[in-house]
């Protein structure tokens, strides 16, 4: 089978099973789940994924797994209710995807996937990093003129040319 035909088929194949078992009116578990447009998004990103890693051929890795973790982004949204549009878990899965793209082909993506992943990182998790920098900052109140006495005697002494 050639490779340039296996995502038609696969596709196909899959609606053609759906259609069939609407017709003979079988329902399949957790269909109320799985049944969903975010589906969609799954099974073509991980089919795009597959032909990816096998073929190496980067460009479809890299839409596969954005479109994979969209897929599981949208049903965690849909299927439990904790779960929440916040636009770094996007980021997130985009820098997921440079940073695969960086492993199959070792030439790009590494910098624009941590790029993405440490912005990720701040705004996910904002609340935690800014009380941790103020709780370093009230400490540091009491401290600073004798760092910046320490700092201008090392200027003094120490830096002498």
């Amino acid at each position: 089978m050639k490779s340039n035909q296996t995502l038609p088929g696969v596709i196909l194949v899959i609606i053609g099973i759906y259609f069939l078992s609407q017709q003979f009116d079988f329902t399949l578990p957790y269909s109320d789940i799985l049944l969903k447009w975010p589906t969609i998004l799954l099974l073509v990103g991980l089919v795009l994924s597959w032909q990816g890693f096998s073929n190496r051929d980067e460009h479809k890795m890299f839409s596969g797994v954005i479109l994979l973790g969209f897929g599981a982004l949208f049903h965690g949204i849909h299927t439990f209710q904790y779960w929440t549009y916040q636009w770094p878990y996007f980021t997130l899965i985009i820098s997921f995807a440079f940073f695969l793209k960086y492993f199959v082909n070792k030439r790009d993506g590494a910098t624009p996937g941590l790029v993405l992943f440490v912005i990720s990182i701040i705004a996910l998790f904002f609340t935690s990093i800014t009380g941790w920098i103020n709780s370093i900052h009230s400490g540091l109140d009491s401290f600073w003129p004798i760092i910046l006495i320490l700092i201008g005697i090392y200027l003094l002494v120490f830096r002498k040319k």
